[in-house]
């Protein structure tokens, strides 16, 4: 589907959804306890539909009630834990969320027979050789083609070896699984940590339930005991998203009117939290005002920003940067390349043909900012944050952007173009 954005100016206040990030954790983890729990709220987005889906598949729990939060506008999710049945293959379809498939991965190792994961767009052509290198020595078995794989086999405690510069998800996964065996498990980080937030956030949903591991070696081992079992708080609230709320932020900071967030925890574990420093650091004006905040348009200046713990932001940063006067550079953030698309080559690809100025890197962008954007048909590449990001650089163009693949937004964010048309944002 295509969507064409106007030119415009967003302002105005939005409550930010609940995190995407946090919400697949809860979900895992109401899903490993064995009494009822609710969270409230919740933003069944596809990837989050997903999830819930292989938590059913994989015979960890029944069919989720579903109802709509009494209070927020979200949803509410009630899931019940269970034991799996051994038995015939089961098929888990993890859609297009790399969260889903590795988080799901080290789970399905359960010794109750074969399980098959699949999914859609770029998903199994994402990396998973490092569970396999992990894996397949411990008498795992692996069967990996084009559009799926099969494993086999049951998970040992242990002690686990990987490096840090690849996808925090596996180290989460690992953490979901090694608590539930019979005897304790060392994870070992072999290079310095990236993404270490998302790490952080995993084990804090896991504490929520009474499950825990630690650190050592100054933040590069985790201990974790086994025998652990997931004991369900009951209700559990999913905090907002600040992966989100930095689309906003960015659209009151080049824009002409300020943009309120509400909801936000501003001392949350999240990551991506560091949009508010980074685009201080380019200039910005963003004020806490009575527990919420408010970006106010700003004169940017250009920065080199260091992504490796905060790759997420790159798309909507780049657009900041576009809007920046002087030079700006995202550095280190290699990992994009194997997202939903190519996220360093689609930002380049989008922005150059609105008419801004991007130089593509191995691991990053340069991008000489300043420039008023033009009328363009970009190229959403079928990849939520690109669609996203670019809707917020009609902010600064004097023509129609039209996007294609607009719906690419259901991954994460199923409300954005209702969000968008409530901020003044104009389609048509």
């Amino acid at each position: 589907m295509n969507k064409t954005v106007l030119p415009g100016s967003l302002g105005g206040s939005i409550a930010i959804m609940p995190s995407k990030s946090a919400s697949h954790r809860a979900v895992m983890m109401a899903a490993l306890a064995s009494s009822e729990t609710t969270l409230d709220p919740i933003q069944l987005s596809r990837d989050i539909r997903a999830t819930l889906s292989c938590a059913q598949s994989l015979g960890l729990t029944g069919l989720p009630q579903i109802s709509d939060s009494t209070s927020t506008g979200f949803s509410s999710v009630t899931l019940r834990g269970k034991a799996p049945v051994r038995g015939g293959l089961r098929t888990l379809d993890c859609g297009e969320s790399g969260s889903t498939l590795r988080f799901f991965i080290p789970l399905a190792l359960d010794g109750c027979g074969p399980v098959r994961l699949v999914g859609q767009g770029r998903l199994m052509q994402r990396p998973l050789d490092l569970y396999e290198q992990l894996f397949v020595p411990r008498g795992i078995i692996w069967h990996q083609d084009e559009h799926s794989l099969t494993v086999d086999g049951e998970l040992k405690s242990g002690e686990y070896a990987l490096r840090g510069d690849v996808s925090s998800q596996f180290i989460t996964g690992l953490l979901l699984a090694l608590p539930r065996l019979s005897g304790d498990s060392v994870l070992r980080i072999t290079t310095p940590l990236e993404s270490r937030a998302y790490v952080e956030l995993t084990r804090n949903a896991q504490a929520a339930f009474g499950v825990h591991s630690r650190w050592t070696d100054g933040g590069q081992t985790l201990i974790i005991p086994g025998n652990q079992k997931a004991v369900s708080p009951g209700k559990l609230r999913v905090e907002s998203d600040w992966s989100h709320a930095a689309f906003y932020l960015v659209a009151g900071c080049i824009g002409r009117k300020p943009v309120t967030l509400t909801g936000l925890d501003l001392a949350s574990a999240q990551g991506d939290r560091g949009i508010v420093n980074i685009l201080r650091k380019m200039g910005a004006d963003i004020r806490e005002e009575g527990g919420n905040l408010t970006a106010y348009p700003s004169a940017l200046h250009g920065e080199v920003i260091d992504c490796s713990q905060v790759p997420d932001l790159v798309p909507v940063l780049s657009v900041a940067m576009a809007a920046a006067k002087g030079e700006s550079r995202v550095a280190n953030a290699a990992r994009l390349r194997i997202k939903e698309s190519d996220r360093l080559a689609a930002m380049h690809k989008a922005l150059t043909a609105a008419g801004a100025d991007v130089t593509e890197l191995d691991d990053g962008l340069i991008i000489r900012g300043g420039k008023t954007l033009h009328a363009a048909t970009v190229d959403g590449c079928n990849d939520h944050r690109i669609v996203m990001a670019m809707a917020v650089a009609s902010t600064i163009a004097d023509g129609p952007l039209t996007l294609t693949d607009a719906e690419a937004t259901s991954k994460s964010a199923p409300a954005f173009w209702q969000e968008f048309a409530s901020l003044g944002g104009q389609t048509a």
